[in-house]
């Protein structure tokens, strides 16, 4: 089944280890290296927050939706 997810972070979190080695965990839903940050979230900095940006599985962007009835549509879809 597939699911539309938006993921609305535009860098990555960072985690400590109980050793106190830093991890990036991939916010953004983009990493090559899922869900270890591989650096794409570079690609939606300039993103607009009143758009949404829609990406195939290889993190090209193939279309934005900035439409407003579509906006309002996807309204209930869960954010991360």
């Amino acid at each position: 089944m597939a699911r539309i997810v938006i993921h609305t972070a535009k860098r990555p979190h960072r985690h400590v280890t109980d050793k106190g080695e830093e991890v990036w965990i991939c916010m953004c839903g983009l990493s090559d290296t899922y869900p270890i940050c591989s650096g794409k979230h570079r690609l939606v900095a300039r993103e607009k927050d009143d758009e949404i940006h829609l990406y195939d599985q290889h993190g090209n962007k193939i279309a934005v939706v900035s439409d407003h009835a579509m906006l309002k549509a996807l309204e209930g879809v869960r954010r991360v």
